[in-house]
């Protein structure tokens, strides 16, 4: 059993200013690859229904997908998500918690776009998305001091769940930025589930706190992400 998680950000067109244009996957883009999925038996499932397989063993679709978006980018809501809804698919946002109903502050260097506000939050929520911690403030934990990044990954846990109104125990690295520091310190916050990047996917030893995602961008035609895929699922994970 292998579970892949996917790796986005934004679902919008590329505007001509955009600087960071891996970010980026086109609406059509989009679907296409959610209907490919969907055609190589790929089924989406939550990060719940994975740690319970690991633990109790649970019985899992053939091909498990986790579908992640990082920085909570409206685009989500007006097109990512309408699409996924309507394919009977699941997804999982991960928020910049100290930037909520803000803009991507944090890239300063790039395009400024609208972050899901408060209320969208909670109205996605109640339609079945799943959320997590993606820092406080985007801070590379690896980086910085650990107490640094301690108080990243607590203060955004404890703001996060005042706004949902329930735990919030999933994180994604912000940057993919993490070491065994890192890793040993998001437990301590509370943190049962961490994703990365590193384009693989994972088994059910994968450390649960350092679970691989494979990232899609604008430049991926629908072979590339089948060749992806491809490549990932054959790759030993020692």
């Amino acid at each position: 059993m292998k579970l892949t998680i996917l790796m986005y950000h934004k679902v919008a067109e590329l505007p001509p200013a955009a600087r960071h244009r891996g970010n980026y996957v086109t609406p059509r883009q989009f679907e296409e690859q959610m209907d490919a999925l969907l055609e190589w038996r790929y089924r989406t499932i939550t990060f719940d229904d994975w740690l319970a397989f690991r633990e109790r063993g649970i019985e899992l679709p053939p091909k498990p997908l986790i579908v992640t978006f990082d920085d909570g980018h409206g685009c989500f809501d007006t097109t990512a998500w309408p699409a996924l809804r309507a394919r009977g698919m699941t997804a999982t946002m991960f928020l910049v918690a100290g930037q909520i109903g803000g803009t991507n502050a944090w890239d300063a260097d790039e395009l400024q776009e609208p972050l899901l506000s408060a209320q969208r939050i909670l109205a996605l929520r109640n339609q079945g998305v799943q959320f997590g911690s993606h820092g406080y403030n985007h801070v590379a934990l690896a980086k910085v001091r650990p107490d640094v990044a301690l108080d990243e990954m607590m203060r955004s846990r404890a703001s996060l769940e005042q706004l949902l109104g329930e735990p919030v125990t999933l994180l994604s690295y912000p940057y993919s930025n993490q070491n065994r520091v890192v890793r040993t310190l998001a437990a301590r916050a509370g943190y049962i589930a961490c994703v990365r990047g590193k384009g693989r996917m994972n088994l059910r030893r994968t450390d649960p706190h350092a679970l691989r995602r494979l990232k899609l961008d604008h430049t991926m035609t629908i072979d590339d992400v089948r060749r992806m895929l491809w490549r990932a699922r054959w790759l030993r994970l020692d």
